[in-house]
């Protein structure tokens, strides 16, 4: 079963397009002024928070998936190894 951090080296893909989102909702905003403005705190808050779950949701669908194979895998072979 792979480890944690191998799971999380899965999940690269994910980068630029978070990466993306980060940049044109709160880089992009910022440099335009939107940091004197209150609601923006709040705003970043829930983009980050947004983005820091759909990164675990990936990482917890990823280790099920690998629960659901290594379970498979038992049931198929259940005297020890592959044959």
């Amino acid at each position: 079963m792979p480890r944690l951090v191998d799971r999380i080296l899965r999940l690269r893909w994910m980068m630029v397009p978070i990466c993306a989102y980060l940049v044109i909702t709160l880089a992009l905003p910022l440099a335009h002024g939107a940091a004197i403005r209150g609601g923006f705190v709040h705003h970043a808050a829930w983009v980050l928070a947004g983005c820091a779950l759909m990164v675990a949701a990936a990482l917890i669908g990823g280790i099920a998936i690998d629960l659901v194979r290594a379970t498979i895998r038992r049931l198929n072979h259940p005297g020890g190894g592959p044959s």
